[in-house]
C-alpha cells in the first residue's frame, strides 16, 4: 500500500469512530471487557496525540503518554485525529523518528501503524453498538501482514528461535496474499531490561514446507480474528485445528 492510501484509511476509519462516539459513549465493548465506547475513544485519541508528538518533533526517544481529554471528548478526539493527519501529510515517510520496532525507525512506520490502530478501534466501538462497517480488503490483508511479520511474529536479535516441525498457512480468499508461519520457542535475555524469556512463538517463512494446517478466509475476517475481534468460525480450517488455537494464543499474549 502507498502512503496516501494509509492516510485515506486513517481518516475514513477515524471518522467512523467519531460517528460512533457521537451516537453514544456508554455502550460496553464486547472484545475489551471493562471498556466502554468512551474508553476506546479516549485511548485512540491519546495514541493519535502521542504519535503526533513523535512525528512533529522528530523525536528519537519515546515520549510520555498523552493526557486525557479536558473538554468534550468527541471534539477532543476529532481535533487529535486532524492534527495527526496534518502532521503525517506534512512529513516525509522516510524521515527518522522513534518507533518501538527497531528494524523500522521511520515516519512511514506510523503511517501504517496508525491506519491499523484506528481500524481496529473503530471496530471495537462499532461492535459496542452491534454493527460493524465494511472493512477494506486491501487494508485488512496489510493488517494481517503487520500482525504476522511486525507486531507479533519474529524475534529480536538478542534472542534465539528454536523451530518445531509445525507450520500453518494463512490464506486470503478475496486477495492474493498468503503467509506461512513456523512455530517454535523463543528464548533470550533482554540487554535492556535483564528479563529472560522462553515463549511459544512463530516466524514467517517461505512456502518451502507443507503446512500442517491451512486457515482460509476473507482478509477482513482473518485480520479481526488475529486481533481477537472476530471468531475463527468465519474462516475455513483444514488440518491440525490446534495450530489455529496456538496461533491466536500467541497473538493474544503479545497484543495484550
Amino acid at each position: 500500500m502507498d502512503w496516501s492510501t494509509y492516510l485515506m484509511h486513517l481518516e475514513s476509519d477515524g471518522t467512523l469512530l467519531e460517528a460512533v462516539a457521537q451516537t453514544g459513549l456508554d455502550a460496553d465493548v464486547p472484545c475489551c471487557p471493562g471498556w466502554s465506547v468512551r474508553d476506546v475513544v479516549e485511548h485512540t485519541g491519546s495514541v493519535h496525540r502521542h504519535k503526533t508528538r513523535i512525528v512533529r518533533g522528530r523525536l528519537l526517544e519515546n515520549p510520555d503518554p498523552a493526557g486525557a481529554p479536558t473538554s468534550d471528548i468527541v471534539s477532543w478526539y476529532r481535533n487529535g485525529l486532524d492534527e495527526l493527519l496534518e502532521t503525517l501529510r506534512e512529513t516525509n515517510p522516510t524521515e527518522r523518528v522513534f518507533t518501538w520496532y527497531p528494524p523500522d525507525q521511520s515516519v512511514g512506520f506510523w503511517y501504517r501503524r496508525m491506519a491499523h490502530e484506528t481500524l481496529i478501534h473503530r471496530v471495537d466501538a462499532e461492535q459496542g453498538l452491534g454493527a460493524v462497517s465494511p472493512i477494506d480488503a486491501e487494508l485488512a490483508a496489510d493488517g494481517i501482514d503487520e500482525v504476522l511479520t511486525v507486531y507479533v511474529g519474529g524475534y529480536p536479535p538478542w534472542g534465539a528461535f528454536h523451530p518445531s516441525a509445525d507450520v500453518a498457512r494463512i490464506e486470503c480468499a478475496d486477495r492474493p496474499e498468503a503467509w506461512n508461519v513456523r512455530f517454535g520457542r523463543f528464548s533470550g535475555t533482554s540487554p535492556v531490561t535483564g528479563n529472560s524469556y522462553d515463549l511459544d512463538s512463530f516466524v514467517t517463512i517461505a512456502a518451502e514446507l507443507a503446512p500442517n494446517a491451512v486457515i482460509r478466509g476473507g482478509a477482513a475476517d482473518l485480520d479481526l480474528w488475529l486481533w481477537g475481534r472476530g471468531p475463527l468460525d468465519r474462516t475455513s480450517l483444514s488440518g491440525d485445528d490446534s495450530l489455529a488455537v496456538r496461533l491466536r494464543a500467541i497473538c493474544e499474549e503479545d497484543m495484550g
